[in-house]
Parts: C-alpha cells; sequence; structure tokens
C-alpha cells in the first residue's frame, strides 16, 4: 500500500512538474518573441536617431557657416555705421541738400525742354516754309 502510494504521489508530481515546465517554456517563449520585438524595435529607433543626428549635425554645419559670415559682415559694418566719421543727423541733412539740388535740376531740365519745345515750333514753322520752296528751286535747277 505504501509503494502504491508513493507511486501515485510520484506520478502525480510529474504531471504537475510537467505542466509546470510546458508553462515555463510558453512563458520563456512569449518573452522571447517580446525581446526580440523590443531589440528590432529599439535597433529601428537608433537608426532613425542616427540619421536625424546626422541631419542635425549638417543643419549645424550650415548654420555655423551662416552664423560665421553674418558676424564677419557685422564686423565689416562697424566702422562704417557705428564707428562712422558722419552722425546720423550729418548724414540727413546731406541727403536733404542731394534732394534739393536733385529737384533743382529737374526743374532746370524741364525749363530747358520747354524752351527747346518752343524753339522747334518756331523752327517747325520755318522748316515748313522751307520745304515748300525747296521743290521750286529744286525744279528751276531741272530746267
Amino acid at each position: 500500500a505504501d509503494f502504491a502510494q508513493m507511486e501515485s504521489q510520484t506520478l502525480a508530481q510529474e504531471e504537475g512538474d510537467q505542466e509546470a515546465f510546458e508553462q515555463d517554456i510558453k512563458d520563456c517563449k512569449i518573452e522571447m518573441a517580446r525581446r526580440q520585438s523590443e531589440s528590432s524595435q529599439k535597433a529601428a529607433e537608433e537608426k532613425r536617431t542616427l540619421e536625424k543626428k546626422r541631419e542635425m549635425e549638417a543643419t549645424r554645419k550650415s548654420v555655423a557657416g551662416e552664423k560665421e559670415a553674418t558676424e564677419q559682415y557685422l564686423k565689416d559694418l562697424q566702422p562704417a555705421c557705428v564707428e562712422g566719421s558722419s552722425t546720423y543727423d550729418d548724414r540727413k541733412a546731406a541727403r536733404a541738400a542731394e534732394v534739393q539740388a536733385l529737384t533743382e535740376a529737374q526743374s532746370l531740365l524741364q525749363k530747358a525742354f520747354e524752351d527747346k519745345a518752343d524753339d522747334v515750333e518756331k523752327l517747325g514753322f520755318l522748316a515748313a516754309k522751307r520745304r515748300s520752296a525747296a521743290p521750286a528751286q529744286g525744279v528751276l535747277r531741272a530746267d
């Protein structure tokens, strides 16, 4: 009787152990699949991150070049614009004088063209008179 009881307990124990083993194997396979999926996702994320890093480094290099060019431009403008010998008021007065001189020149040119137009009208009358007389002289010469 003790042997039969021991055998039944051993068989029950083996069945329980087999079920536990199969459950552990199933859990391990699930865990392995999850980790492989996680690994592939992290590899893809790493690839995206590296690509983004390369793009940002290229952008940084471009922006650094632009910044350097802008700083050089500012440095070049410093003597003329900030440390210049003339003040804003001096430049404003010079512009006002230039505008005044241009206005005077424009009015002189307009008067000159108006006078020239009057002369052309007077000469036009004389030219018409000469043209009407010219064929008569040409006819006389042809005879």
